[in-house]
């Protein structure tokens, strides 16, 4: 997946769609453990804001599929 992807959300029954902006790595604080580190995917969505009003949000990469290559 790179940035610019159209993708849809799996888990959306109406094949809610977004555009892929990046990856957004998260670390636990404190800890130099390396499993203390994920990364997510930062998706604007066409159709809908983040709870915080933003249209940028972040989803776990494994939920969302690229619709055009």
């Amino acid at each position: 997946m790179k940035p610019g992807d159209l993708v849809r959300n799996k888990n959306s029954e109406s094949g809610e769609l977004g555009l892929f902006i990046g990856t957004r790595i998260f670390r636990a604080s404190n800890s130099n453990d390396p499993r203390d580190v994920y990364a997510c995917a930062e998706v604007m969505w066409f159709n809908r804001n983040a709870l915080n009003g933003d249209r940028v949000s972040t989803i776990q990469p494994d939920l969302i599929e690229v619709v055009n290559e």
